[in-house]
């Protein structure tokens, strides 16, 4: 039998041609990020045993085969073909015990939404995910390149950012609204920011990879 990570659900979001679900270990509180084979998930790899499919802030037990850490992505581990179990729900009210505190997201470098590969190349990076609770929070509908697009425009300690968001709840409910800004007024918002795999254009983009209304 393939050894198992007990994880709570923090990030499931939409990829290319598939999904990325992460969270924190039950027991540590370490960051995991379940991988494939092809490095991404589909619906047939992560739905449970009862067929059913994970849902954010789920407890779920994930067998893996190994540890798969890359230098921009470290928590990484590579999935084996055994059935994910859903041992239960992680309460809403405990999501700040949660919580990383970190002085800024990643690396800021001028305040972008990306990080240079080659950065990574001389610098540790201890995870690729992040689980905030903004100051403030607005989502911002716009077209590039004649795609429609969703970001997330919020202050962490006294800095803004604005990042793109993946979360598929919140695109299916805001992709198709007119373009604008659409303010969070939720006194508990929390979110995971994830850091992809490197991308062609030799970065590696920030994501809001799940907002979560407590």
């Amino acid at each position: 039998m393939a050894a198992y990570k007990e994880i709570i659900c923090l990030a499931n979001s939409k990829k290319i041609k598939g999904k990325c679900i992460a969270g924190k270990t039950i027991d540590t509180k370490e960051w995991i990020r379940p991988v494939s084979e092809e490095r991404k998930l589909t619906n047939e790899l992560i739905k449970y045993s009862n067929g059913k499919l994970p849902n954010l802030l789920d407890i779920m037990r994930i067998h893996y085969k190994k540890l798969q850490p890359t230098a921009c992505q470290p928590e990484n581990i590579l999935i084996s073909e055994e059935r994910w179990e859903y041992l239960g729900r992680w309460p809403e009210d405990k999501l700040d015990s949660l919580c990383d505190k970190p002085k800024e997201i990643f690396i800021n470098q001028d305040r972008r939404d990306r990080i240079e590969v080659g950065f990574f190349e001389k610098n540790k990076l201890e995870s690729s995910l992040l689980l905030i609770k903004p100051k403030s929070i607005k989502l911002s509908r716009t077209h590039y390149e004649s795609k429609k697009k969703l970001r997330a425009i919020f202050v962490y300690n006294e800095l803004e950012y604005d990042l793109g968001v993946t979360d598929p709840i919140f695109l299916e409910e805001y992709i198709e609204k007119g373009d604008g800004f659409y303010k969070l007024t939720s006194e508990n918002i929390y979110l995971c920011v994830s850091l992809a795999a490197p991308y062609t254009d030799g970065y590696c983009y920030k994501l809001v990879a799940s907002i979560i209304v407590a």
